[in-house]
């Protein structure tokens, strides 16, 4: 069952429709049209497909849409959510 997803990538915010167990790295491919990251061992082993943003190393872009989204707002927020959809109300649930 597929899942909307809005997220920020290179500054500018994203919404997309995805199966949340569908790689991240194919939504940046194939729905973003984004030619990096690369696909390489598919097995996030590499490191091919780690993104690296100013930060230092983040998800490994193999990762599901909706664990990468999770682990956004677990760093941002320190609270884990572990139940798709990510709505609203879901996550300020999770905040209280």
């Amino acid at each position: 069952m597929s899942e909307k997803f809005s997220f920020s990538v290179n500054g500018s915010t994203h919404t997309v429709t995805a199966d949340p167990g569908m790689p991240l790295l194919y939504t940046l491919r194939d729905d973003l049209g984004l030619n990096n990251p690369h696909f390489g061992c598919g097995l996030a082993q590499c490191g091919a497909c780690t993104e690296i943003p100013p930060s230092g190393a983040g998800e490994p872009a193999i990762r599901p849409v909706a664990a990468a989204i999770a682990n956004a707002v677990f760093d941002a927020t320190g609270v884990r959510i572990r139940r798709v959809p990510f709505s609203p109300d879901n996550v300020k649930s999770a905040l209280s």
